[in-house]
């Protein structure tokens, strides 16, 4: 038995040889049991729907120099290119358009970080809000972060790890958070915290006691460092998860 979607024809006959215990002849007087083919019925109509395709085409540079392109060479990516890496003519007649993508910058890292609904900085700061502790991220820790995703060339996926080790510490000990004087008010991301492009850092700050972030905050207007990026709305977590769950 099997339904039409997820099998092919060779893994469905596999099965029956299987259970007739590799036995050629016995599978062949075998009974196969399809389900649901009444869904086969169903089309729909593609030549009004966009397909893009993207992908890294890691050395691809190396078949465009092979046409002398000496300048900007995967923004002068050709069909003939895509075909010469591997892709078969008939796919690639397919898409009538190529374009190249540069890479993110800094600038647009940073903004990954903090501007569209489900920024990661928003999903962090969600995550500890579900345990009553505020988190807080200094724009020269953004800028870090940012740098540090563009040196290991991980662009935005990477950011999500830097993040994650950063922030290790402060998610292990909010769970046993203390009240009163001992209640973890704040977790703070600054330049410390996160190091340097070579160099990790300390991890990030917990500040304990009512008010403790308001001092933090205080403390570094006074100073003349940059107090931090705001990161309006919330997220939606990915994973409904309090910290310790």
């Amino acid at each position: 038995m099997a339904g039409y979607v997820g099998e092919d024809v060779e893994s469905i006959l596999y099965k029956l040889l299987t259970v007739a215990d590799f036995n050629v002849q016995a599978a062949q007087q075998g009974m196969v049991y399809i389900d649901e083919v009444d869904k086969i019925t169903k089309k729909i109509d593609t030549k009004d729907i966009l397909f893009i395709c993207g992908g890294a085409f890691v050395d691809l540079e190396k078949t465009i120099s092979e046409r002398g392109v000496s300048m900007s060479l995967l923004f002068q990516v050709e069909s003939g290119d895509l075909i010469a890496y591997g892709l078969i003519p008939e796919f690639i007649g397919r898409f009538p358009i190529l374009v190249s993508l540069a890479a993110l910058n800094e600038d647009q890292l940073v903004q990954v970080l903090i501007e569209p609904k489900n920024a990661l900085g928003k999903q962090f700061k969600k995550l500890f809000s579900m345990n009553n502790v505020k988190l807080h991220f200094t724009d020269g820790a953004l800028r870090i972060i940012a740098k540090k995703a563009m040196s290991k060339n991980t662009g935005a996926r990477g950011l999500r790890t830097i993040l994650e080790n950063i922030l290790m510490d402060s998610m292990y000990e909010i769970p046993d958070a203390k009240s009163g004087e001992k209640r973890i008010d704040a977790v703070v991301v600054d330049e410390d915290a996160v190091g340097s492009v070579d160099q990790p850092g300390c991890g990030a700050k917990i500040l304990y006691g009512d008010g403790a972030l308001d001092q933090y905050l205080s403390q570094i207007k006074v100073s003349g460092d940059g107090v931090g990026s705001e990161m309006d709305g919330e997220a939606e977590l990915s994973s409904s998860r309090a910290i310790g769950m």
